[in-house]
């Protein structure tokens, strides 16, 4: 799923959208809060694969992006696979 998410961060996305993502590739059960808990985790300063994105339409609404060190992080993943 962390790596469904960097994927998804390649454009920017928000909770809901990555739910829907996530959906159709068949992770059916998860709730908004397990979603939010893995962007918190890729999102944490220590890992920074994720960044939040600041917006002035709708800050409520928090959108995200993969960081460079993410989109590194898909290309080794995609090497060893």
């Amino acid at each position: 799923m962390r790596l469904s998410l960097l994927r998804y961060g390649l454009g920017k996305f928000t909770r809901s959208l990555a739910r829907a993502y996530l959906r159709g590739e068949g992770w059916k059960e998860l709730t908004p809060e397990q979603i939010q808990a893995e962007i918190d985790y890729l999102a944490h300063p220590q890992k920074a694969l994720l960044e939040r994105l600041n917006k002035a339409v709708s800050p409520e609404v928090a959108e995200y992006q993969t960081t460079p060190a993410g989109r590194d992080y898909l290309a080794i993943q995609g090497e060893e696979q």
